[in-house]
């Protein structure tokens, strides 16, 4: 069933709405979020902002008081505090949906719940590329805040619902490792039905994911096939992942560094090639993406060295760039999660965001409840690394629907370390 009742019934209303929300968050990045917030926030009138208060909590707490600090002197004032509607609001969801999602069943069937509802994402990027009709507009009044259009782009990449092919390439690297786990029937405690379900989700999220021409997410994703390879013990598997990506490398760049491949590069899709070629090759058109991220790190840095305590304010860099008379050619921000964050709040937000995160997943990964979730919690630490090794080259966090994956992702961990650790409180 899609919805399933705990034994809390406090938490009954919470629970269901929260499923209601992890099914269908994937449609809207306007009315979704607010829903989320909504859903935090009569949590909180509910059950008293003590309900919420752990260690983790506590820490999102402090990095939001930082991050408000250096809003209130940041370069612009308006801007910044914009920009923490892409933080404060997420670290609530994560300390709520901690407090909701407390036990094994609960976790296992949120998790499932969310590779049923990626079939939408990957359906509807298949019918966009079935389709192929850019010039028909899927009316943006229903789902998002931007056009979507019902075919490929003119450099043949698939978008599904997001508003960028990077941004749906990442929600796609977060869930594909939870839905490969239950298509292996890993998690005994689900029906073949579902099994079933996450089989078609895998199969239709991989396609998607090649289709969003990617190249961040195509090496994470082996990077993450081998995580899971390594994590089930099949060393061949890994063996095979490790020769394949050795072979891939010397066909596409091989030539680029004297060291041959152009037999192999031969027998691998061109389109596919020089995606991955222009990456380093200036003479590729695609190379300019490159070029262009290099440019934004170069004035990142440079921000960072000016103001590394306070930062300059979150979301501040293009006016900064502006006033300074830097050419970002044409793009919105940094193009890396981490210096983001550190150009926007300084260097201790971003130890502060990296450490809150480290130590979610140490603490969730080593808790005894963590046997009990069939091998999901490990899984789940995978996709939130995957997600977070794709912000090394993109920005894809101001996504709401992005941040709402990973933070509810984070939060169910914590929610299950937490639950043990109070068990034997109460039972000492």
């Amino acid at each position: 069933m899609f919805w399933e009742p705990i034994e809390d019934n406090k938490l009954q209303m919470e629970w269901k709405w929260l499923q209601n929300i992890t099914i269908f968050m994937v449609v809207s990045n306007i009315f979704m979020p607010s829903l989320m917030l909504l859903l935090a926030l009569i949590t909180l009138f509910r059950h008293g902002w003590q309900a919420i208060v752990t260690p983790v909590s506590r820490a999102y707490c402090w990095l939001s008081v930082w991050m408000i600090f250096t809003t209130i002197i940041a370069f612009n004032f308006p801007t910044a505090a914009g920009g923490l509607a892409n933080f404060l609001p997420y670290f609530l969801l994560a300390a709520v949906t901690s407090y909701i999602i407390r036990t094994p069943a609960q976790f296992i069937h949120f998790l499932w719940l969310l590779v049923l509802s990626s079939v939408m994402v990957s359906g509807f990027g298949i019918l966009q590329a079935i389709l192929d009709r850019p010039d028909w507009i899927f009316p943006k009044v229903i789902f998002d805040s931007y056009p979507i259009p019902m075919g490929f782009s003119p450099d043949r990449r698939i978008q599904s619902f997001f508003g960028h092919f990077n941004e749906t390439a990442a929600y796609l690297l977060m869930i594909l490792p939870i839905a490969f786990h239950f298509a292996l029937g890993k998690v005994k405690s689900i029906s073949k039905s579902q099994q079933a379900i996450a089989a078609i989700a895998l199969a239709l999220g991989t396609a998607v994911l090649i289709l969003t021409g990617s190249r961040n997410a195509w090496m994470l994703a082996i990077l993450g096939s081998i995580a899971l390879a390594l994590y089930y013990r099949q060393w061949k598997l890994v063996a095979g992942f490790g020769f394949v990506l050795l072979i891939v490398a010397w066909a596409v760049f091989g030539n680029k560094f004297g060291l041959g491949g152009e037999a192999l590069r031969s027998l691998l899709p061109e389109g596919f090639v020089n995606r991955l070629a222009s990456t380093v090759d200036p003479k590729l058109a695609d190379y300019a993406s490159t070029a262009d991220r290099l440019n934004a790190w170069q004035l990142a840095l440079s921000l960072i060295s000016q103001h590394p305590i306070q930062g300059w304010g979150l979301r501040n860099f293009p006016f900064i760039a502006k006033s300074m008379g830097y050419d970002l050619r044409g793009l919105p921000h940094e193009h890396n999660l981490f210096l983001a964050i550190a150009v926007g709040s300084g260097i201790p937000a971003l130890l502060g965001f990296i450490g809150i995160i480290g130590w979610t997943i140490w603490t969730s990964l080593k808790s005894a409840i963590a046997k009990e979730t069939e091998g999901m919690m490990v899984v789940v630490a995978i996709g939130v690394m995957l997600f977070l090794l794709t912000g090394w080259l993109d920005l894809v966090l101001y996504e709401p629907r992005l941040s709402i994956l990973l933070w509810y992702l984070l939060g169910s961990m914590y929610g299950l370390a937490q639950a043990t650790k109070n068990e034997v409180i109460i039972s000492r």
